[in-house]
């Protein structure tokens, strides 16, 4: 009877370990590799069931339940800020600043340039601020670069600040908050594109254009784009945007990396540093 109750004890006492070591497999990061853990947590907290299953307080559901608050957070206060942060309060960007951290933490969908849901319209909801700097005044480059006329300013001016810029062409557009700014990311097919607007009213809007392309194996989140063409558009009358791209070489190129995305928001930073929010469309 002492030998059947042990056995018995031992029993459920191996049972419980192993649900419990089952538990830790799925959801503990500390026991797999960081990469298949966080694309583990990513992939089911991005798939369309994710919110249909147990509500128990299970680690998964505790970290879709943050994720997505962080969304919603973040989603609030841009919506509640003007000119898409542009005049944007300390108090605001430091809240801002926090939702955007704990969404860039989780990643959200891996390799952004191999899933489809990067790819549609979105729209801009936000873009950090940076200052102006005179030694950079078409935007300082994330990597230091200053191509053409922008090594021009450097040399006018001497070393140019550690800060990396927007221009102030870009700074000034995303500030209106009377128009609509969108981007459209084709990268399948024979021309894939990275193709922007800015819409002042029906059928009135300008377009920035640019050829995309992607290096999944070594940089799974980055698209990289040239700009080749662009126009406004004013009713029936299309006028040629006076820039010669061809001319401009590696500053009419840039990349955008990717830093979150989900069915619904996506955050991307550009290769002057800044940062941007789209929702889709």
């Amino acid at each position: 009877s002492r030998r059947i109750q042990g056995a018995m004890m031992r029993g459920s006492v191996f049972l419980l370990f192993a649900v419990l070591l089952q538990g830790c497999v799925c959801f503990s990061p500390s026991l797999l590799s960081p990469w298949k853990a966080g694309q583990a947590l990513r992939s089911r907290c991005n798939s369309p069931t994710k919110f249909q299953a147990a509500r128990s307080a299970s680690p998964l559901t505790l970290h879709c339940s943050v994720t997505a608050d962080a969304e919603t957070r973040l989603l609030e206060l841009v919506g509640n800020t003007k000119g898409r942060g542009q005049k944007a309060s300390p108090e605001e960007l430091q809240a801002i600043g926090e939702a955007l951290s704990a969404l860039e933490q989780d990643g959200g969908i891996p390799n952004p340039v191999l899933s489809p849901v990067i790819q549609g319209d979105w729209e801009l909801l936000y873009t950090s601020k940076s200052k102006f700097d005179i030694k950079n005044p078409l935007g300082r480059r994330v990597d230091g670069s200053k191509p053409g006329v922008e090594g021009l300013f450097g040399v006018m001016f001497k070393e140019a600040d550690e800060a990396t810029s927007s221009s102030p062409i870009q700074r000034t557009v995303t500030s209106i908050d009377g128009i609509t700014i969108t981007q459209e990311i084709v990268l399948d097919g024979p021309d894939p594109r990275v193709d922007q607007r800015v819409v002042f009213g029906s059928d009135y809007f300008l377009r920035l254009s640019a050829s995309a392309g992607t290096q999944p194996e070594s940089e799974p989140s980055k698209i990289f784009f040239t700009f080749d063409l662009a126009y406004f558009q004013l009713g029936p009358i299309r006028i040629p945007y006076p820039v010669p791209f061809k001319l401009l070489g590696d500053e009419a190129r840039g990349w955008l990396d990717t830093v979150y995305l989900s069915e619904q928001l996506r955050v991307s930073r550009g290769n002057k540093g800044t940062t941007f929010v789209l929702r889709r469309r």
